[in-house]
């Protein structure tokens, strides 16, 4: 017989009740945190949009102030037909390297234009007809927010030729010199970020293209205002090239023009003979980008003059420039201050660093709904009369370098994915070598199982799973963000949490008066206390 099962008591009943009654109190309690912290975040996500939103519109506001104290060199009367539309030019505004810039408008409409004049001269006669055959070509692609200034038409006279285009409120170089002075640091610090992301967009979509604007600097870089915001845009082509796909660098006429210290060191570079090179590399555009940011927020630029700059491009042991931590632009200007362009990161490569980086990303995705993104050049269309049109822009004489990754001289660019790449199709086939073949060159391997190293290596934001599944990233040190070892060497092998980077956009913390003098970098408390570059 079995025996008797035992009943629980009243006292055990009564505990177990109490126990469903507290269990129940507070899982009440933990949906009313979690229903609070939803609340909160997006209260604060609110607030963040809002403060985008104010600035954007402070921008725009400056940017017209700046336009109206425009210095205007000569009141005009006169009028001129341009594709079947007349224009009364009405002021002299500006005199640049290619021409002149008048302001007009539409007679019978008031619409205001820009009208930029330059003399016919058979030396500038490609660099004429490339412009503006790139303006045509771009009016073609199909995106919102356009970062190439709009073209309405030219026209050839004895004069010379007239072009006219969209009318910018001011230049950046005019906008940042008038807000400067104007103090707060943080939100110079925003609007000093969304110049960035804007001006790495206009520049990403020359990448997509495969064009070298040959002369990026803050004048040529303008900002356009429409009815609730404005765009930052690309102005200036006389100097654009068309590059062939398969390499990355190409040789240019000795001609060429250029602007000190903006043009890449590749560009100055001399050779065996003592010679410049005059090579331009895909990324050459990414370098006028980084000296441009440096100029406009770090006050200046790292070389004394023309020979210590010119020195700094043919110095083999010169080191890539030192960014200042001001406003938390250090790590994205040093990405495109790389003296070597294979390991110069790209305008795309900067931009997506940007969008995936904890804080800069927010803001990428507040400026979405209301100034359009800044990632839509990244996956743009391009028609195909308009990449057979580009095909034309290529000059006589420009060719791909013999030193090029990946020139036509028999040496392909290496597939990044080696032995995995399931393409089998001629045409990749003739563009990139693969493992057996006598041009393969193996990249660098990283620490997962072969793969090549992220070029970013510790500072990689990036965590998509087509990222990291193509590339091998350091390994966290055991130290995370308390890690005081900033060894160059250390910092690159292993990855750190990034803790402070809320410090990126402002730092509340005083700088170390003897900074890279500093013999207190292994005090923890100094370290905590002040900062270091």
């Amino acid at each position: 017989m079995g025996g008797k099962s035992s009943k629980p008591s009243k006292v055990d009943r009564t505990k177990v009740e109490e126990l469903e009654r507290q269990q129940k109190i507070l899982m009440k309690q933990n949906a009313d945190l979690a229903k609070r912290f939803a609340e909160q975040e997006e209260e604060n996500q609110r607030k963040h949009q809002e403060n985008v939103e104010e600035m954007a519109k402070m921008i725009l506001m400056m940017a017209m102030q700046a336009g109206a104290h425009e210095t205007v060199i000569k009141k005009e009367s006169r009028e001129i037909d341009i594709d079947g539309v007349t224009y009364e030019l009405m002021e002299f505004v500006n005199r640049g390297g290619f021409g002149e810039i008048h302001k007009g408008k539409v007679k019978g409409k008031g619409t205001v234009v820009a009208i930029k004049v330059m003399d016919y001269t058979p030396a500038f006669e490609q660099e004429l007809k490339n412009e503006i055959e790139f303006l045509r070509l771009m009016k073609k692609i199909p995106i919102n927010n356009h970062p190439v200034i709009e073209y309405y038409g030219s026209k050839l006279t004895k004069e010379g030729i007239f072009i006219a285009m969209e009318l910018a409120a001011c230049d950046l170089a005019t906008f940042w010199i008038s807000k400067i002075n104007e103090g707060d640091a943080q939100e110079l610090a925003i609007i000093g970020m969304i110049i960035i992301l804007y001006v790495l967009r206009a520049l990403t979509f020359l990448e997509k293209l495969n064009i070298i604007h040959g002369d990026i600097k803050p004048q040529n870089l303008v900002i356009v205002p429409n009815e609730k915001s404005f765009s930052i845009k690309l102005i200036d082509f006389g100097t654009v090239e068309k590059m062939n796909t398969r390499v990355a660098q190409m040789t240019v006429d000795v001609t060429k023009g250029f602007t000190l210290y903006f043009v890449s060191p590749e560009f100055l570079k001399r050779n065996s003979k003592n010679l410049i090179c005059r090579h331009l590399h895909k990324k050459s555009d990414a370098w006028a980008a980084g000296v441009m940011f440096y100029l406009l927020f770090c006050g200046g630029i790292p070389w004394d003059d023309q020979q210590d700059y010119e020195n700094f491009c043919n110095d083999p042991d010169a080191r890539d420039p030192v960014v200042p931590d001001i406003g938390g632009y250090k790590a994205i200007i040093e990405l495109l201050l790389k003296k070597n362009p294979e390991k110069r990161s790209s305008s795309k490569a900067t931009l997506l660093q940007l969008q995936a980086h904890p804080v800069f990303g927010k803001l990428v995705e507040a400026l979405r709904p209301n100034f359009g993104p800044v990632d839509d050049v990244c996956n743009m269309r391009v028609p195909n009369d308009v990449r057979q049109g580009l095909l034309r822009l290529a000059r006589p004489g420009h060719v791909a370098s013999d030193d090029s990754p990946g020139s036509t001289s028999g040496v392909r660019m290496s597939c990044r994915y080696g032995r995995n790449c399931t393409r089998n199709d001629t045409d990749h086939q003739q563009k990139f070598a693969h493992p057996g073949d006598s041009d393969y060159r193996a990249p660098q391997a990283g620490a997962e199982g072969g793969k090549p190293a992220c070029r970013y290596g510790a500072d990689c934001f990036r965590k998509d799973p087509d990222h990291l599944e193509r590339y091998s990233h350091p390994a966290k040190c055991r130290y995370g963000s308390d890690c005081y070892n900033n060894d160059p060497d250390h910092r690159k092998q292993f990855a750190h949490s990034m803790k402070d980077t809320s410090r990126t956009v402002r730092s509340e913390k005083p700088r170390c008066r003897f900074n890279e003098s500093c013999t207190k970098r292994s005090d923890r408390e100094h370290m905590k206390s002040f900062l270091h570059d």
